[in-house]
């Protein structure tokens, strides 16, 4: 089955940590159970407390990838997601694609 990666950040609002707090046991819930998540977790944010174990980090977004028969069938799973009705991603920036790997997941 085709693999899709999914770029979903957050959205940037001052109440967006709020929903995606609320929303979270939930969304590892349904992650948890799903085969078709093969890798997935939140991006965190700045990219410069990397660098630096004492910087403030916090959630900014989630990155994944999904096996899915189709796009559609990867839609629907992304739509299904508690952080997508919970509107904890920025619907407008979600961005789905085709990914490939050499090695297998």
């Amino acid at each position: 089955m085709p693999l899709f990666s999914v770029y979903a950040p957050d959205y940037t609002d001052e109440d967006a940590i709020n929903r995606r707090l609320a929303a979270r046991t939930a969304h590892l819930a349904k992650a948890a159970g799903n085969p078709s998540m093969k890798i997935g977790g939140a991006m965190l944010t700045p990219n410069e407390a990397l660098d630096s174990p004492d910087a403030s980090k916090k959630m900014a977004g989630s990155f994944m990838i999904w096996e899915c028969e189709n796009y559609a069938a990867a839609i629907k799973m992304l739509e299904e997601d508690p952080y997508w009705s919970g509107n904890v991603w920025d619907k407008e920036k979600t961005v789905i694609r085709p990914w490939v790997s050499p090695v297998p997941l």
